[in-house]
């Protein structure tokens, strides 16, 4: 299904797509996809779906697939997207949640924290913004650190970020290094981030980083790591949490493989002493994953506050934090049906 350009002028922004499986007269749908996802669905994912039981979303990793796309970004995030479209069928189907088919809903809300990703930390009206968000009881806040802040040195992120942290009060305090440091610059943070009193620093280095362990080693007394939602694969998800590279979890269903591999890898940081907050690409995903965990796993999920009312645009019933608290869905389907324009390409994987 073809969607109107919005957003950023990023590819996944550029014209998004929803995969709909159908079983039985019973649909599963998954959106937002980007072209080069859905390419790979089509391409290495749609044949191997022919006859596969719904039921059994776990037995995903098993079906055939027609071409070479097995790792990366772009094929986890294709297997992602059919696997939580097999669970909104299986939903749908039975007419259970997915919350209640993850073992059961613990709880109907979930805290939501504000991630300020998109908006300018050095912004004279940024600390306004910052005192907003407080104001409107989110968990707590994540700035960026921009590449000029970053440029400009540990001094001048102290001064960008200390109007922020101030308006933020008692609230928790986050940043986001979006993977644009090299590790020295890193290094000459920590005191800096230790001052502001940071919840936890997110992506300092880019993911996959070898230099994780000498920045966990110096930091880990006054500032938590965090990491996760760009460990795509398997064996990386399995390097950061038993390595000791990371204080805090983080995983988002759409990119990491699924729901099932969420729930895994969730059990397995909280096993290890790690709270999880799932990333807020698939909000839907992340909350009934929420929704399934006690609150001391995950005390909290990502709300973008400029890029997730784009993506629920798509839905015909969007989902919307109230007093910092988003509803865990306890209907059928993971979120209402994506609404659908007048001039739709529809993909169809259907079976016997």
């Amino acid at each position: 299904m073809g969607e109107p350009p919005a957003g950023p002028a990023w590819a996944e922004h550029r014209t998004r797509f929803a995969i709909e499986l159908v079983g039985d007269g019973v649909s599963g749908w998954h959106a937002p996809v980007g072209e080069a996802v859905l390419r790979i669905v089509v391409d290495d994912l749609a044949a191997g779906l022919i006859g596969h039981d719904a039921a059994a979303p776990r037995r995903l990793g098993y079906r055939r697939k027609a071409g070479r796309h097995r790792c990366g970004a772009h094929a986890r995030q294709a297997a992602s997207a059919v696997e939580l479209a097999c669970w909104d069928l299986l939903s749908r189907a039975t007419g259970l949640s997915v919350t209640g088919l993850l073992g059961g809903t613990i709880r109907d809300t979930v805290p939501a924290y504000a991630s300020a990703l998109g908006l300018d930390p050095a912004h004279a009206a940024a600390p306004e913004a910052a005192a907003w968000i407080r104001e409107a009881g989110f968990w707590g806040q994540k700035w960026p650190l921009t590449k000029p802040l970053l440029l400009a040195g540990p001094r001048e992120v102290a001064r960008g970020l200390g109007p922020l942290r101030e308006a933020a009060g008692e609230g928790r305090f986050m940043v986001d290094g979006l993977g644009r440091c090299h590790l020295d610059e890193a290094m000459r943070l920590l005191p800096v981030l230790a001052d502001l009193q940071v919840t936890f620093a997110e992506e300092l280095l880019p993911p996959g980083s070898w230099g994780w362990h000498r920045l966990r080693a110096a930091g880990t007394s006054v500032v938590p790591m965090a990491a996760g939602e760009h460990a795509v694969d398997e064996a990386e998800q399995i390097r950061m949490l038993s390595g000791g590279q990371v204080d805090v979890w983080q995983v988002d269903p759409g990119w990491s493989g699924g729901l099932t591999r969420s729930l895994h890898t969730t059990e397995l940081a909280a096993d290890l002493g790690m709270a999880t907050f799932p990333h807020g690409d698939r909000l839907s995903a992340g909350l009934a994953l929420a929704g399934a965990c006690c609150r001391d796993t995950i005390p909290a999920v990502e709300w973008h506050l400029t890029l997730e009312p784009l993506r629920q645009q798509i839905f015909s019933a969007p989902v919307h934090a109230e007093d910092g608290m988003l509803p865990v869905r306890n209907a059928a389907g993971l979120a209402e049906i994506p609404t659908l324009p007048e001039k739709t390409a529809v993909l169809e994987v259907t079976g016997p």
